[in-house]
């Protein structure tokens, strides 16, 4: 059986309006939530020291400077497509068989790990250096010989 339909008592509205406290409370909240996402998609951003800018033969470099990583995420650059380069980590000559190195890409990295030259990065600061030449040169020694090794160096933090 149907339960009867009631009619509202004379004076009443079928729909009650919120209270200020509701309004303020809930106001409260979206701006709690609003700030907490703005947070979640600038933290960190405009805190790092870049150093000086890159030279122009260098598109990017990984970690940027001033970066935290963990201590077995890959260090390295990416530089203009016709260099290639040698890496060094804490002033140690990282093997070049150990570096990923993909010439059509100017890409230049390591990744520590198990049987290599360094097996995690120790946590503290860290600081690499990038030397780099035109591929045109060959090997190291030629473009060295030629006047045309540079190199940039920056800091990072393991942690």
């Amino acid at each position: 059986m149907a339960t009867p339909i009631r009619s509202l008592p004379p004076g009443s509205s079928a729909r009650r309006r919120p209270s200020l406290r509701t309004i303020l409370v809930g106001l409260g909240v979206l701006l709690a939530v609003n700030l907490l996402i703005f947070a979640g998609h600038t933290g960190g951003q405009g805190q790092e020291n870049p150093g000086p800018p890159l030279p122009g033969e260098i598109e990017s470099l990984v970690p940027g400077p001033g970066a935290v990583i963990r201590p077995q995420e890959d260090v390295g650059a990416d530089l203009k497509d016709t260099y290639t380069g040698a890496l060094f980590i804490d002033e140690r000559r990282i093997p070049q068989d150990e570096t990923k190195v993909i010439p059509a890409l100017g890409q230049v990295s390591f990744r520590p790990g198990p049987n290599k030259e360094i097996t995690a990065l120790r946590p503290g600061n860290h600081h690499a250096t990038i030397l780099y030449w035109p591929q045109e040169k060959g090997d190291e020694d030629a473009a060295r010989a030629a006047g045309e090794v540079k190199s940039y160096t920056w800091q990072f933090t393991a942690g």
